[in-house]
């Protein structure tokens, strides 16, 4: 049943949008196996050709030079969860990133069986102020 919800959100994201979602990759973690567990994710989220992805070991520290993304998925080396973040939180997103951002949460939530839980801005202050420091470098989609 939750495969075919993340599937049913990512159809109708490419249904409603003919560029695909670009996505950057933040793997920060330490051990093969949660490496491992994000390559995959990465490679069904590419496969289904709604999203671009781009993937990094750390966190842009300089103004970024290239496109900006929609989305940033952080994955730190410990703790239980994984940062989602985004130019807004999710309810003041603009269709269908709504639902897009649904499905990436999905998406981590079976990469991970549930050892990790997906935090957004709209769900706490740390992401909210990443979010925020990712635009005013132009990472996200929205800053200088």
């Amino acid at each position: 049943m939750k495969k075919l919800a993340f599937a049913v959100a990512l159809a109708l994201a490419v249904a409603a949008s003919a560029q695909p979602v670009r996505l950057l990759v933040v793997d920060e973690t330490e051990t093969v196996e949660e490496s491992l567990r994000i390559q995959a994710l990465a490679r069904a989220l590419r496969a289904t050709e709604v999203f671009a992805v781009k993937a990094v070991r750390a966190l842009p520290a300089e103004p970024w030079a290239g496109e900006p993304f929609l989305f940033v998925l952080l994955f730190p080396a410990r703790g239980p969860y994984v940062w989602l973040l985004s130019p807004a939180p999710v309810g003041y997103l603009p269709d269908p990133l709504p639902l897009v951002y649904a499905g990436l949460v999905e998406g981590v939530t079976q990469a991970f069986g549930g050892a990790r839980q997906v935090r957004g801005s709209g769900d706490d202050v740390y992401a909210f102020l990443l979010s925020l420091h990712l635009l005013r470098l132009g990472v996200l989609v929205g800053g200088p």
